[in-house]
């Protein structure tokens, strides 16, 4: 644990000849995860396991005085989400707290430990997305390095050209391609085929499924997110993205969500270092429900908690805390791509 902040460590705080001091934040409240996670609160249980049942194909016809086909459903994956406590703990010496923080009006700087959890929560949901590609990887905090599983209900990645499906029919894939070529860059090409690819989901049960990719999720501040902007410009006015052709779009205003949260391609040659910051993702936000799309199971919401003092030290600390799960199940209305047209 972190040795509280002392006097000897913020000797400007105790000046006075110093007249104003400032609380520079570590990080914005913003928030980005709820554009790709379908968000449960109040969560009772340590962990939660969920599994579906399919509907039905089609409807047969019936010849005269024959019996009506049956067909029965059949059972979806399971996948669990296990609750783990997230925290952040801050302390000061008894001369720091009163003599520094106190008098300089600084008290707020406890709330820096809930944007820490805000910080830790967009960081770990959106390695997800980086590490779509993988069914494992490795992240790490203060408490040390630690392995990640990141497989769906049907044992694969979030993004795979190999999804199995529940009535063990003919997989399918979520990753970005126009049959060609594989995980297209973001470009007009690369979002048509991200129609394209949407098209050809099935249902568990093999039959068509109505999918619209409108949502599209980039790492902020990159050529992806640039060219995005660009493509949305031309896109309101109906126009064909890079041409000067009289013919419409093939494809539709989308929203934009850029992040800075996401780091790289998740590919499957590194699973440590996601370096990359070609990737995008895309979903259809009328899919992302209780039953597909990526989870998040809020057992605690991030808190900042009372004042403890140590009473053999008078020693100050505050810690903030938060409790989830997080995962997916159904990988369905998600599509994802790294962007280098492998």
């Amino acid at each position: 644990m972190a040795a509280p902040l002392t006097i000897g460590q913020a000797a400007d705080l105790v000046d006075v000849a110093i007249q104003k001091v400032w609380l520079k934040g570590t990080v914005e409240d913003r928030q980005f995860y709820k554009k790709f996670c379908n968000v449960t609160t109040g969560v009772t249980d340590y962990y939660m396991k969920d599994t579906s049942l399919s509907g039905l194909g089609s409807a047969s016809r019936v010849v005269e005085s024959a019996t009506i086909t049956s067909e029965t459903p059949v059972q979806g994956f399971d996948q669990t989400y296990t609750q783990v406590l997230y925290g952040k703990l801050m302390s000061f010496s008894w001369h720091m707290w009163k003599f520094g923080i106190k008098k300089r009006d600084l008290t707020r700087v406890v709330n820096e430990l809930k944007k820490a959890c805000i910080t830790r929560r967009e960081e770990l949901l959106h390695e997800r997305l980086d590490a779509a590609g993988l069914t494992s990887y490795t992240t790490s905090d203060d408490s040390g390095n630690y392995s990640v599983t990141t497989t769906g209900g049907d044992g694969l990645a979030l993004r795979s050209a190999s999804h199995t499906r529940e009535d063990g029919g003919t997989a399918w894939s979520n990753v970005v391609s126009d049959g060609t070529t594989s995980n297209m860059n973001l470009d007009y090409p690369g979002l048509k085929a991200l129609h394209r690819v949407a098209a050809l989901v099935k249902t568990p049960k093999g039959k068509p499924m109505v999918v619209a990719p409108n949502r599209v999720i980039v790492k902020e501040g990159t050529a992806a997110h640039f060219r995005a902007m660009e493509i949305k410009g031309a896109l309101k006015a109906n126009k064909i993205p890079g041409e000067f052709s009289n013919d419409g779009a093939a494809i539709g205003d989308f929203e934009l969500v850029a992040t800075p949260y996401l780091l790289g391609t998740g590919d499957g040659t590194s699973t440590t270092n996601l370096s990359s910051a070609t990737n995008w993702h895309a979903l259809d936000s009328n899919l992302l429900s209780d039953e597909g799309g990526m989870q998040y199971f809020e057992s605690q919401p991030i808190q900042l908690d009372d004042q403890e003092v140590v009473y053999r030290t008078k020693e100050i600390q505050y810690t903030s805390t938060m409790a989830f799960a997080y995962g997916h199940n159904d990988a369905r209305g998600f599509f994802s791509s790294e962007g280098d047209n492998t």
